[in-house]
């Protein structure tokens, strides 16, 4: 199948749908003048979660509309493999815990992104690289990694491509049980990096000084590009 233009493919599904283009900015919470360049092919596709809620919204394929925006196919499937992970842990009960905006706020990090291969980045953050999708063409960019994303294993999990997830060497730093939930601080070389795992779901308590795997699946990070922060 031939490679369509991101913005093509986003303005033929909204007339097939009949919406305007304040109406689909509406549906998506893309912004409207940002939307209009992006048909043109005037900017770069927006960010995982906002292609998210395009795919949903135009009842387009996830899939395609990665390739549109620059991602190679053989990326996409380690892409899409590792979306629906996320997908699925949105949906788990964790419980009532008030900090979680707190805890992603220290899950946030910036870097300089050091290899591209289409809109796959690694990003250089403390000592560490970690693999986003970003569509900016910006040289830094922010990443945000929510706490309850972030796996926590003894040793690194069997079939998860290059592409899909992070792979983090590090050791619990600190503990913090909250009711029905669990907060790791996991350090790695220059990252700390917040996990929030419900308790019950965890065979045993991992326990200060011990070594782990952090998990952090490509498709969970939200990235923005610096520039477009100012």
């Amino acid at each position: 199948m031939q490679k369509r233009e991101f913005g093509v493919l986003i303005r033929e599904a909204r007339s097939e749908k009949h919406l305007s283009l304040r109406r689909l900015a509406s549906l998506s919470g893309v912004d409207y003048s940002r939307l209009a360049r992006i048909e043109q092919g005037s900017r770069p596709a927006p960010d995982l979660a906002a292609i998210r809620t395009l795919a949903g919204v135009l009842d387009l394929d996830l899939a395609e509309l990665l390739v549109a925006a620059g991602t190679a196919r053989s990326i996409v499937e380690d892409l899409v493999w590792s979306e629906r992970i996320h997908l699925a842990r949105e949906g788990r009960p964790l419980g009532t815990f008030s900090a979680t905006s707190r805890l992603t706020e220290r899950n946030t990090f910036e870097g300089p992104i050091i290899r591209r291969q289409g809109a796959l980045c690694d990003v250089r953050v403390g000592g560490v690289i970690v693999r986003a999708l970003s569509f900016a063409t910006a040289r830094r960019i922010r990443l945000v990694i929510p706490p309850e994303t972030v796996t926590v294993a003894r040793c690194a999990p069997d079939g998860l491509g290059p592409s899909a997830a992070t792979l983090l060497a590090c050791r619990v730093a600190k503990v913090r049980p909250v009711g029905q939930l669990v907060n790791y601080v996991l350090a790695a070389d220059g990252l700390d990096l917040n996990a929030l795992v419900a308790a019950d779901r965890q065979e045993e308590r991992l326990q200060v000084g011990v070594p782990v795997v952090a998990v952090v699946l490509t498709a969970a990070i939200r990235t923005l590009s610096i520039e477009e922060d100012v």
